[in-house]
């Protein structure tokens, strides 16, 4: 196999002091045998989060660069993704988050499918939700290495891929911050979506059929909106508005990008962009826009509306029936059989 690439690990944080030690440790416990800068970089945190970070950088002992820095004020995700970049040099970032535990192998299989698939632009892994009470056993998993190494397998076109559940974007190649410059700085929560998009058109996937990384739920996860596991009345309003918030404010972000590939294909020839790859990926981001039109006022609609949006996605069951209620009684509906049914 080819030698290994040289790879920069960056990890995003922003008021993680509960998380954000577990983090560094594993990331720090990295096997790779190649070329690994770690990139840490906070988004002016106003918890101990950076105290605790430059703590645990101090206690470090490997040999391997450690930049860390922090942003001029809350970016937020995309925001202090472009921030990190700049301390980036190698051709490959492995992202993580400040909540997460990374699998001590995950740098190791990263780099083994890059060697494998130079044409690779992105690497996807499997991952594993894991609750705080589940965090020791968590631990215990992400510091094991299988002895079999396990199956890699490149998809030139990696849309459907990317949306399943338990597939995770674990690494971006620089190539698509080269081509088309920082993230839409309001990109906060699509970061990884704009990012797969740009390298889905850059390039292929590989999908390694192992477990790197082990996301943490239930966490207060921004891009989750907040999301702390709970399942009362106040909880289901809350995400309900946040979905509805996202599905608007990512919009914007979304359709510059849109624009963008579309303004590369143009330019670009069929050697370097197949047309039937091009037209699947401008028309796969376009569906997302559209739908997000379709739901960036869902509860400030009427019922009917609702209704008609629930034929237009071909929605069935009882679940996208009663969300067709007003937002108070869909609430309170799904608060009271949860409370029957899910204890």
């Amino acid at each position: 196999m080819p030698s290994l690439p040289k790879l920069s690990y960056v990890l995003l944080s922003h008021n993680r002091e509960q998380y954000i030690r577990q983090a560094l440790e594993s990331a720090f416990a990295q096997d790779y045998e190649g070329e690994l800068e770690y990139i840490i970089s906070d988004d002016c945190s106003t918890d101990r989060t950076f105290d605790i970070i430059q703590d645990c950088v101090a206690a470090y002992k490997g040999g391997r660069r450690v930049a860390v820095t922090r942003t001029p004020r809350n970016l937020h995700l995309a925001g202090n993704t472009n921030h990190a970049i700049q301390f980036v040099d190698s051709d490959w970032i492995v992202r993580a988050d400040d909540d997460d535990i990374s699998a001590r192998n995950r740098c190791t299989l990263v780099g083994q499918a890059i060697s494998r698939y130079p044409q690779a632009t992105m690497i996807f892994g499997k991952q594993v939700g894991f609750t705080d009470a589940e965090e020791p056993r968590v631990l215990s998993l992400a510091g094991q290495v299988n002895a079999l190494p396990p199956h890699m397998e490149e998809d030139p076109l990696p849309l459907s891929r990317f949306f399943q559940d338990g597939i995770l974007h674990q690494a971006w190649s620089m190539k698509h911050f080269r081509e088309f410059g920082p993230l839409p700085s309001d990109g906060q929560y699509v970061d990884d979506l704009i990012s797969f998009y740009r390298c889905c058109m850059l390039g292929s996937g590989v999908l390694i059929e192992a477990p790197l990384a082990f996301v943490r739920r239930a966490s207060n996860n921004m891009s989750l909106g907040g999301d702390t596991g709970g399942v009362g009345y106040r909880d289901i309003v809350r995400q309900e508005l946040f979905t509805q918030s996202y599905n608007d404010i990512t919009r914007r972000p979304l359709g510059e990008t849109l624009q963008q590939l579309a303004s590369y294909t143009a330019r670009c020839t069929s050697r370097q962009v197949p047309e039937a790859a091009a037209r699947a990926i401008i028309s796969h981001l376009r569906q997302a826009i559209e739908e997000r039109n379709l739901l960036c006022r869902y509860w400030q609609d009427s019922s009917f509306k609702r209704l008609e949006i629930r034929r237009a996605q071909k929605l069935t069951g009882l679940f996208s029936l009663l969300r067709c209620l007003p937002l108070p009684i869909f609430a309170a509906a799904l608060s009271t059989y949860r409370y029957l049914f899910k204890r």
